[in-house]
């Protein structure tokens, strides 16, 4: 085996993107120091304002899974996306459509923000918990060594990760000096999320 294939590998569970944050600075500091380090995120809603992952990080997307679940589909079908495009369609053609498109705008946020998420919101952890469960052969667990629940709405993933794999551990603990003691190998250098002349990164990879 190469030294890439034995370096430990940790993989991180984000569903809320105030995460990203800190799971960067749990990256940059394993993966200077050979770790292999993967994420899965629930980028499908309220991930538009989200920082972008570190370039480090292999990210597994859960975001078509999320988006293609019935009630956020129904929701976004119904509510924002045939109304919406009905009412551009005919901005132009039908007088004050396009003011009528503007009222469906601001109405739909209003609707998104004080009916959807007041529904969706407090069962999303445990409703995104099922499509992933359904994809953690993808993730190759038998070979991982380490996931780490980065916030608290994946510790119900997690629980499942544990019972599925009972040889991985699973922690809330998303310390990085468990590798403190691995020698520096690959010096990242500095990089800013918000800079907007960054290097690219690999997409995310759908789950």
């Amino acid at each position: 085996m190469t030294a890439t294939e034995t370096a430990p590998r940790v993989v991180l569970l984000l569903f809320r993107n105030g995460a990203v944050k800190r799971a960067n600075r749990y990256a940059a500091y394993a993966c200077e120091r050979g770790v292999r380090v993967e994420a899965v995120v629930a980028d499908g809603q309220r991930w538009g304002r989200a920082l972008e992952l570190h370039p480090s990080i292999r990210v597994h997307s859960l975001a078509a899974a999320e988006n293609r679940m019935p009630l956020v589909w129904l929701y976004e079908t119904l509510l924002e996306r045939l109304p919406g495009g009905l009412l551009r369609r005919l901005d132009g053609r039908v007088p004050g459509a396009g003011a009528a498109a503007r009222v469906h705008r601001r109405g739909a946020s209003w609707l998104r923000r004080n009916l959807f998420w007041r529904v969706y919101g407090p069962v999303r952890h445990q409703a995104l918990r099922r499509p992933a469960v359904r994809r953690l052969g993808r993730l190759d667990l038998e070979h991982a060594d380490l996931v780490v629940c980065a916030d608290e709405s994946t510790v119900p993933l997690g629980w499942s990760i544990a019972k599925r794999y009972p040889h991985l551990a699973v922690t809330k603990a998303a310390d990085p000096q468990v590798f403190a003691d691995r020698p520096v190998t690959t010096p990242l250098g500095e990089w800013d999320p918000t800079d907007p002349d960054r290097p690219k990164r690999d997409p995310y990879l759908p789950l």
